[in-house]
């Protein structure tokens, strides 16, 4: 188990931090975290191919110009680093992990680990070798509504069936070629883009979460159906886990109109219906018997939870802690591999029409 493996060394806070990659989801979630962990973390030096994005958040988090790098091996190779967080597109993940361990750097990768299982064969190799801690962002297990979720399950009584939907409608000029980058990496096959990867991932982790057992076949069909791109507009995924219950898992980027964003998981005792992907006051219904369904009060709902809409601040807050403590990371590599094991057999399943085995790492 990666979380076993021991530092070589024991972090001090604040915490180091190395950034590499500064676009769109540093600048929108990531930022914000990071903000507010002034006690545990410093960014103390940037890496990004896109000046703007270096002086934004450069500017944000005062670092020096001489710590704002072009090229994110520059700054692994000069930089005063512990941890570095990549949030870079999904092609480029292996590589940078993979440097990163090399450079004796504890690495936060935002999702997927990569893009292919190969590549995080590597990857675990390369980690491992070095003795670094690695964990990915799965963000959505850390709103307000799945973590209350998770301390009613043990009532309900083990899990039979779950679904989780993902679902939504891209721009009209949503393409590879696409003026904004957010957009266009996504819609590109060479930058690692896709429905199934892209948005599926985190329907695929939330279910599997609240279903609290591994997914051991998959059936599925992952099509292009509406959009002109060269990637998946669509992923339907049936799921059967190692305690036999079986899980739904739809996902889209061709529906309009669509209450989407959530999860549900039916038990013995009772089922639940969580809005994973919001955090808001009434994300979370419990089904009984006796009181049918009904609104759960969140009792550590608050305003700062509802400013931290993605759970990215409640992740980045329990792994910075996680690493400074030397403890267990929330989220285990191993959990990110077996998402991303999904996924792999979800294609092959749609290729060969039939059902998949799950790898393991």
């Amino acid at each position: 188990m990666l979380n076993s493996i021991q530092r070589r060394h024991t972090m001090k806070t604040p915490i180091r931090l190395g950034l590499i990659g500064c676009g769109g989801i540093v600048q929108i979630t990531h930022a914000r975290a990071y903000r507010t962990l002034t006690d545990t973390v410093q960014v103390t030096a940037l890496a990004d191919v896109v000046p703007e994005n270096l002086q934004k958040i450069g500017d944000l988090f005062n670092v020096p110009t001489e710590n704002r790098y072009t090229d994110y091996r520059e700054m692994l190779a000069h930089a005063a680093l512990d941890v570095v967080t990549i949030a870079t597109p999904h092609s480029l993940h292996a590589e940078q992990v993979i440097e990163a361990a090399n450079a004796g750097v504890a690495v936060i990768s935002e999702k997927p680990m990569a893009t292919t299982l190969d590549e995080a064969d590597t990857i675990m190799e390369a980690v491992r070798r070095n003795g670094v801690p690695y964990t990915v962002v799965h963000n959505y297990i850390f709103t307000t509504g799945m973590r209350a979720a998770m301390t009613e399950l043990d009532a309900l009584g083990e899990s039979h069936f779950g679904r989780s939907v993902g679902m939504g409608l891209k721009p009209a000029d949503f393409s590879a070629d696409h003026p904004t980058p957010a957009f266009a990496w996504r819609a590109s096959k060479a930058k690692g883009g896709g429905c199934i990867i892209d948005t599926s991932y985190h329907e695929i982790y939330a279910v599997c979460t609240l279903m609290r057992s591994p997914v051991r076949y998959v059936e599925a069909r992952v099509q292009t159906l509406r959009l002109d791109i060269d990637v998946d507009d669509i992923a339907m995924l049936l799921c059967e886990h190692e305690n036999g219950a079986v899980t739904t898992v739809s996902g889209a980027w061709c529906v309009p109109g669509t209450d989407s964003g959530w999860c549900e998981v039916h038990a013995e005792n009772g089922s639940l219906r969580v809005q994973h992907r919001r955090n808001v006051e009434d994300a979370l219904r419990r089904f009984t018997r006796a009181d049918g369904w009904k609104q759960l009060e969140l009792s550590e709902f608050n305003e700062a939870e509802q400013q931290d809409a993605s759970g990215h601040v409640r992740y980045f807050t329990e792994t910075f802690n996680a690493l400074a403590a030397d403890t267990a990371l929330p989220v285990p590599a191993e959990k990110a591999y077996h998402n991303l094991a999904i996924i792999e057999a979800a294609r092959k399943a749609t290729t060969e029409r039939r059902a998949i085995e799950i790898q393991s790492p």
